[in-house]
């Protein structure tokens, strides 16, 4: 009977262990990890050097009349946006202030992709394709937006900071 009893305790034991192991190892991509988003930003840019046309959007006005977003929404915010007035490329990293605003910041974001691709539709059709083939996405409380010719490594180095 003792032997029995050991067993079962021992069985038990096992399955904690394993449902503990299983549970810790479970999170968003496989990681924890949380950049400042301007170091992710920073990462790219050293890779994929911005052009001169590219300008950075700052202040609270600003992000607010150009992406609908409020300082409630988030707690970090990069973008950078091509001003020339035909390319379209910009770059855009935010993290929400929390996870109930991911979705809506996603939102936003892709609302600003549709604005860009209806605008470009029959007047830029590169800048359309290109814009086609980028993703508005999220990974956590982060939200991104990268629109480029680069796009793909661009978001390669995104992916990479959270590893």
């Amino acid at each position: 009977m003792k032997i029995k009893a050991i067993s079962k305790a021992a069985l038990i034991f096992a399955l904690v262990i394993i449902t503990a192991v299983s549970v810790c190892s479970c999170s968003d991509n496989g990681s924890t990890a949380e950049p400042e988003v301007e170091s992710i930003v920073n990462a790219i840019i050293a890779e994929y050097p911005l052009s001169d046309a590219m300008n950075k959007v700052e202040g609270e006005d600003k992000i607010k009349n150009v992406y609908g977003l409020t300082t409630e929404d988030y707690s970090e915010f990069v973008a950078y946006v091509n001003n020339s007035g035909t390319d379209q490329d910009e770059i855009v990293i935010v993290k929400a202030a929390s996870s109930d605003k991911v979705a809506g910041i996603e939102e936003k974001l892709n609302n600003k992709m549709t604005a860009k691709l209806n605008s470009t539709k029959n007047y830029l059709p590169e800048q359309y394709s290109m814009i086609e083939k980028c993703e508005v996405k999220s990974n956590g409380n982060y939200v991104r937006m990268i629109i480029s010719p680069d796009a793909e490594g661009m978001v390669a180095i995104y992916n990479k900071q959270f590893e």
